[in-house]
């Protein structure tokens, strides 16, 4: 994804917030937003890069009928129109590289998908963006490199973003850095399900709300939630309108929102009447008092009555 600079005229940030419900949008803004989604809505009939079988090819999108595709590769053509449109959104100066791994890295998301997305789920887990060392590397979210490789057992090339922050490389699955927020959580679900990712993905599915990893000038990872004004507004809400079209796809019955800022999304989403959510605290050891996460964890998934669902258990 290409640096974009920042039109302060479009995207000005009058109040300095970064609660999404305060931030106002322009009218220039709300324009911006509207060619951007019609350029989201009208993507199907240009080619985008599609990984099937583990080869990449071209295809059109209107070559093939949508209802005679598997659910994930219309879950993936729906990702593909979330990166056109955040492709067309710009970017605030105080962010010089922003990487989306569902782009760079779409040969092992796919795999991901293929393995873990062959039809509906009941439970939707939903994390808040990639972390460097996890999906960042891996294209799966939470995707810690040891998870990946070993007990999902995925493989698969990983490109490189169009721009490359020097402190932040990308390697693939030859990162030696574990993600401590994946290697938690696809610890903690092995161990509910017997020992088993598969098992676990027979009624679940794990995915991120935002595609993107914004870096700034020294590196530092902004996430979704320290966006500020204008920007944070529009980024969350094409994110979320293509939330509910998966959701719509995977049609759950219960939604687990990974943290607090995702926990404020969803409630957000045209599904909230609809299904069950029970928030998840973050598995960051940065989080605050956060050091007994996996126990903590487990109790609530236990509390909420998921635990049957991790293990397949009807």
């Amino acid at each position: 994804m290409s640096k974009r600079s920042f039109n302060k005229d479009m995207l000005d940030d009058r109040n300095g917030s970064t609660d999404f419900a305060d931030s106002v949008l322009s009218v220039n803004t709300l324009q911006q937003f509207a060619v951007t989604k019609k350029r989201c809505l009208s993507f199907h009939g240009e080619k985008i890069t599609n990984v099937v079988e583990g080869t990449t090819s071209h295809i059109g999108l209107e070559e093939e009928a949508v209802e005679t595709q598997s659910l994930w590769k219309r879950f993936y053509k729906l990702e593909c129109e979330l990166n056109a449109a955040l492709r067309n959104i710009v970017v605030p100066n105080n962010i010089t590289h922003v990487y989306n791994p569902l782009e760079y890295a779409s040969n092992l998301h796919c795999a991901y998908l293929r393995k873990f997305l062959n039809g509906p789920k009941s439970v939707v887990f939903v994390g808040m963006n990639p972390g460097p060392n996890g999906m960042g590397q891996t294209g799966v979210p939470f995707g810690n490199i040891t998870t990946v490789r070993n007990e999902m057992a995925l493989s698969g090339s990983v490109q490189q973003p169009v721009s490359v922050h020097e402190k932040r490389p990308v390697f693939g699955l030859e990162c030696t850095v574990e993600e401590p927020s994946g290697a938690r959580l696809w610890s903690l679900f092995k161990k509910l399900a017997g020992g088993s990712l598969s098992i676990f993905a027979e009624k679940c599915f794990v995915h991120n709300f935002c595609p993107l990893i914004c870096y700034d000038k020294a590196g530092r990872n902004i996430t979704p939630n320290e966006l500020k004004g204008d920007y944070k507004s529009i980024v969350g809400k094409v994110c979320l309108d293509v939330l509910d079209l998966e959701l719509d796809l995977m049609q759950p019955e219960i939604l687990v929102p990974i943290g607090e800022y995702m926990n404020a999304m969803v409630k957000r989403s045209r599904h909230v009447n609809r299904l069950k959510i029970y928030k998840l605290h973050h598995p960051s050891p940065r989080s605050l008092n956060n050091q007994n996460w996996p126990e903590k964890a487990e109790k609530l998934l236990e509390d909420y009555d998921l635990v049957k669902y991790i293990r397949n258990e009807f």
